[in-house]
């Protein structure tokens, strides 16, 4: 179990690290954006620390602005899990595979099916941020949970600095140790890398380098979980298998642009000259190397039904990489006064290698080309009416034929004091399934399958008012040839249609020092026995907020997690994938959390006691069938955040 976790030796080197680099930061000469330019963050009362950070369209490299995390309220929920979905289904432990019970809350950060479990944890390119600084900006953050010896350690650790106004150079590490409360439930997750930006006059361009590497031992669940019995002593159901998900990306995005300079006076009546892009010439070459491992002491026949190639053990492998190349351009939307909107047009070739293993057998190496083009039109400018469509097909591969059509609009205007935001998409595609789903071995599983491509047409919409707080939501999908796993833990297709409809609600109500902040989904399911979900889920915190001698925010609360019941999918830990039972039903458990959390200048703490209802309400408090949470915990966490 030792050779399990981060040797020591390796924690020493991380930590050193993360020591040094403000350092290197102090002794570094900074300049910055103009301030307008910049979300302000934190700052004295005669000097303000300015940080601006923004996240990346990785075909395009267009930057969306996003804020710096410095939340004060609720910091104990801002964790990899509650900030995923409401609701979701695994076994509790910090660090294992998950899945969420909102349909459309489910992710796919990437084209490699055995990568969709560990998506709640995992940093692709669409996740980092990038920043551009006044000042180096360094934020520790570490969280832990008692008993000892069965807590859950979470450390994360980001440093951003800039060389000069235009190039800036930051690193990111996130470390999960969740231990487990449960026998050889042990989780362990690593991610993190490095990101540079450079903006100048003409060329630009965003790196990153990001590495993703989980592991977790498989314990098949509980068979039970007696009341008043201590988790550690449950009967699990599988007792030497690992699981392990590892993934590198290597990313560059850059760019040259065409355009003038435009006059702009100051206030002490000099002039400066900015220039103003109006095309730009795009290449983008992005490099994943994904590997899926499950391996195993013994051959498990209690808990599979077939064993199919090793003697003694199971060591199965499927790796998956891809390289991927775009060349884009695009027309400013400003600049562009015959159609009044933006232009974007790309070319996308990628080579993708896959790999399948078990224990010394090597069962096959495929190689596949594509050839991707599409488009985009946009408008951006102005406050009235903003929207975007685009489009792609591919022409070439085995993928050819097909086809993705998206669509957005969003309109503001003023109500009375309140400012109301509507706004509305859709997305039509064809896709062909992953290789995977129809062709896979390994010890315990093994299927060939002959999939027809999926036929997906979903809709949103979405009515926001900004000053009172009130979200409404609605999403609906239609879905021919859905591809599913079906009783047998096997990759199937229904064939015929399947809706699933969801309205949602967002409402944070205030009387006086007291809130109220809820969220609720209702979500609908054609099918229940192809796609279970559960009909209601809500997430619900009250709480005090007070601020102290003007410096020290308090917040006392107590928060609730609840979703109905429902056949919830169990889990397979040879593939890691959540399939389809009609056995047991999970949910009506409400898990209550009460906590203290404290906010004094660049300081953020808490403490929580998590599920604390657990023995109120009995032992019935399982996420999935033969997983329970974890029982009556005690959670604490502290942030800092540096800015010299």
């Amino acid at each position: 179990m030792s050779k399990f976790f981060v040797p020591l030796r390796l924690m020493k080197k991380l930590f050193s690290l993360i020591l040094f680099l403000p350092v290197i930061a102090c002794v570094s000469a900074q300049t910055m954006m103009p301030p307008s330019q910049a979300n302000v963050v934190s700052g004295a009362k005669k000097q303000e620390i300015a940080v601006r950070s923004w996240q990346i369209d990785p075909r395009y490299g267009i930057a969306d602005t996003c804020g710096v995390d410095t939340v004060i309220t609720s910091f104990q929920d801002n964790t990899p899990v509650n900030n995923y979905s409401i609701a979701n289904s695994w076994n509790g432990n910090l660090g294992s595979p998950l899945q969420s019970k909102i349909f459309f809350d489910r992710t796919q950060k990437t084209d490699f099916i055995f990568s969709q479990p560990y998506d709640v944890y995992a940093v692709t390119v669409p996740d980092v941020k990038f920043f551009n600084t006044k000042t180096p900006y360094a934020n520790l953050t570490w969280r832990s949970a008692l008993p000892k010896y069965q807590e859950e350690d979470y450390f994360r650790a980001l440093f951003s600095m800039n060389i000069n106004k235009y190039l800036n150079v930051g690193g990111l590490v996130n470390y999960i140790s969740g231990r487990g409360q449960y026998k050889l439930q042990n989780a362990r997750a690593i991610n993190g890398g490095f990101f540079v930006s450079y903006g100048g006059k003409r060329y630009a361009f965003n790196a990153v380098f990001m590495v993703n590497d989980f592991k977790n031992f498989e314990n098949g669940g509980i068979d039970s979980l007696q009341e008043d019995e201590q988790p550690n002593v449950s009967e699990i159901r599988l007792q030497s298998a690992v699981s392990g998900y590892k993934n590198y990306t290597y990313f560059l995005n850059h760019k040259y642009s065409l355009g003038f300079d435009k006059e702009r006076k100051l206030e002490n009546d000099s002039v400066v000259y900015d220039f103003v892009p109006v095309t730009s010439f795009i290449h983008t070459i992005k490099f994943e190397d994904t590997q899926k491992r499950y391996a195993s002491n013994n051959l498990d026949t209690a808990f599979y039904e077939n064993i199919y190639y090793s003697g003694g053990y199971t060591k199965d492998s499927t790796k998956y990489q891809s390289l991927k190349n775009t060349f884009a351009i695009t027309l400013e939307e400003k600049f562009n006064r015959v159609l009044k909107f933006g232009l974007a047009a790309f070319v996308e070739h990628e080579l993708i290698h896959r790999a399948n293993y078990s224990d010394w057998l090597r069962f096959y190496n495929n190689y596949e080309n594509n050839l991707k083009v599409g488009g985009v039109l946009s408008k951006n400018e102005g406050k009235t009416i903003r929207y975007n469509v685009s489009g792609e097909v591919a022409l070439l591969g085995r993928i050819i034929g097909d086809f993705d059509i998206k669509g957005n609009i969003l309109t503001s205007f003023r109500l009375f004091k309140d400012t109301v935001n509507l706004s509305a998409g859709a997305v039509f595609n064809s896709v062909t399934p992953d290789f995977f789903y129809e062709k896979y071995y390994s010890n315990n599983f093994c299927w060939k399958n002959n999939f027809d491509k999926t036929l997906n047409l979903r809709a949103k919409a979405r009515l926001s008012l900004q000053k009172t707080g009130i979200s409404l939501g609605f999403n609906f999908a239609t879905i021919r040839n859905y591809i599913y796993f079906d009783h047998s833990a096997l990759p199937a297709q229904y064939e015929n249609q399947l809706q699933v409809m969801a309205f949602d609600l967002t409402a944070n109500l205030k009387l006086w020092k007291f809130h109220l902040d809820n969220k609720a989904v209702y979500q609908l399911s054609s099918n229940r026995e192809i796609l279970p979900l559960p009909d209601f889920a809500v997430f619900s915190n009250f709480y005090f907020k007070t601020k102290i001698v003007k410096v020290l925010t308090i917040q006392l609360g107590v928060s609730c997690r609840y979703n109905t019941a429902y056949y919830a999918p169990s889990y397979k830990p040879a593939t890691g994938q959540f399939y389809v039972q009609n056995e047991e039903k999970i949910g009506n458990y409400p898990q209550m959390n009460a906590y203290v959390n404290l906010h004094l200048k660049r300081v953020r703490f808490y403490v929580q006691l998590s599920n604390w209802n657990s023995g109120v309400f009995g032992g019935n408090y399982y996420l999935m069938p033969h997983y329970p949470m974890n029982p009556l915990t005690f959670q604490f966490g502290l942030s800092w955040s540096f800015y010299n």
